[in-house]
């Protein structure tokens, strides 16, 4: 594995990821022999789903073994093998743009462009990324810009992390400050009989102030480091990294052909990412579509610039080979979630959760709702799956509390977002901080203090929302 590949799993990252997850994986066994098994189930067509109880405990240990090749047997499998397809693509890919020079292309115009207004730049990206997540429900496909995002962070003067909160960060934020995102807003919505518009005034207020807080700490951060280096996180790593790039020297010119050929190259690949949020026909299929894109695209470009079809294969599949330890961190996440249903203790899980709060206040009623979705969310990552899952659950409650459909709804989505940037058992935050070498516990340590802010902003939106009628 090449130091200079652009995107490739750090090792002691990848150790300390597998390790956590594993931890997961053996407590949720443990747990079967504590939790009754139960399902959700549609018992009359049309009715909704009702609780069921089954009876008994424990889980063999041997499909608890096997469960990381399982997983691709289950009705995630598909999800999961597409995922990381998608991840071996990327790895691939980004190493012929980086190998052709493309990379440097497009950052050594950037810093041109922007040399004087640094901090307008780092405030536009986040933006934009924001934009993203929160009209077209894009996350995992930010991971495709996050290594250009990095290395323009570390040209700037600043460090991995920046480059993190401009995509990562803000892709996150985005997603859960959703305006219209197909995956929790039109789905949910849908669900619960609201029209997509309906209540958007507030969560466009919401998306405003969320973007001034990412803006805020991401300020903090760069004018620390900007003052003390070595305060960053990632100081003596990303000196390695900037030495190994030749930043100096790379990055203070670049070639107009190249640049032109990467720029639609991206233009194109941003025109994937959008199609398939917006055309019904391809939503569903983001990630398949996008991985052709960058796939098909990728020997196009390579082709255009003078690069011969073996040589792009042979750099292409270089790539490939870097990143290749993400498929067993892709595995270890899923299969948390394939224990808990395989075990059928799911449902009897969020059936206990719902009985706590049974018969509460409406105040509390909404905390509960917020507080559901939250902990689900660290088993059940993908917001489509739980709508099929627990908005009926939710809708039902919210009617019982007096609770309006529009702040269930709100509660959901900011359960099913912010939680993506801080669960270990959120594939795409390990994939992230795996190709930029940042580990999970600096990411942790780095952000809780956001989080927390987040969760307390969040909470207050919903009661305030309560209150205004919402």
């Amino acid at each position: 594995m090449n130091e200079d590949k652009i995107l490739k799993i750090n090792k002691r990252s990848f150790i300390t990821v597998c390790a956590i997850l594993v931890a997961f994986m053996i407590a949720v066994y443990i747990m079967t022999f504590f939790v009754e098994k139960g399902m959700y189930v549609e018992l009359i067509p049309g009715a909704g789903l009702e609780y069921q109880f089954i009876g008994g405990t424990g889980y063999s240990f041997w499909r608890f073994l096997g469960s990381p090749l399982l997983v691709f047997l289950s009705e995630d499998g598909l999800s999961v093998l597409v995922i990381g397809l998608f991840i071996l693509i990327l790895g691939g890919a980004f190493n012929v743009i980086q190998k052709t020079k493309g990379i440097q292309s497009i950052i050594s115009y950037l810093i041109s462009r922007f040399k004087t207004k640094k901090y307008l730049l780092m405030y536009i990206i986040i933006l934009a990324f924001m934009l993203l997540g929160s009209l077209f429900g894009i996350f995992e496909e930010s991971v495709t810009l996050l290594p250009i995002i990095v290395i323009l962070a570390l040209s700037l003067g600043w460090d991995t992390f920046t480059g993190l909160g401009m995509c990562l960060l803000a892709t996150g934020f985005g997603f859960s400050t959703a305006i219209t995102n197909p995956f929790s807003i039109g789905l949910a919505s849908e669900q619960m009989g609201l029209r997509v518009v309906e209540g958007i005034w507030f969560r466009i207020i919401i998306f405003i102030i969320l973007y001034l807080l990412l803006c805020l700490f991401m300020t903090i951060h760069v004018k620390k480091i900007e003052k003390k280096p070595e305060s960053s996180p990632t100081y003596e790593s990303d000196r390695e990294k900037f030495a190994k790039l030749n930043m100096e020297e790379n990055f203070s010119s670049y070639n107009r052909r190249i640049l032109k050929t990467y720029t639609l190259f991206f233009v194109w690949v941003l025109a994937a990412i959008i199609a398939s949020s917006i055309i019904p026909a391809l939503q569903g299929y983001s990630i398949p579509v996008i991985a052709i894109s960058f796939l098909i695209g990728i020997f196009v470009c390579g082709l255009a610039i003078g690069e011969k079809f073996a040589h792009i294969g042979k750099m292409f599949l270089s790539g490939v080979g870097s990143i290749a330890p993400a498929i067993v961190m892709i595995a270890l996440a899923a299969s948390i979630k394939f224990i808990l249903q395989d075990s059928q203790i799911m449902g009897t899980i969020i059936k206990q959760i719902v009985n706590w709060f049974s018969g509460s206040s409406p105040i509390l009623g909404i905390l509960f709702i917020y507080l559901i979705i939250l902990l689900i969310q660290f088993f059940i990552g993908s917001a489509s799956a739980k709508v099929i899952l627990i908005i009926p659950i939710i809708s039902i409650i919210a009617t019982d509390l007096g609770i309006s459909q529009n702040i269930a709804l709100l509660a959901f989505i900011f359960g099913d977002g912010f939680t993506d940037l801080i669960y270990p058992t959120n594939p795409v935050l390990l994939i992230a901080l795996g190709i930029s070498s940042f580990s999970y516990t600096k990411w942790v340590k780095k952000t809780f203090l956001l989080q927390l802010i987040v969760l307390g902003l969040t909470v207050g939106f919903l009661i305030l929302g309560y209150f205004l009628g919402y």
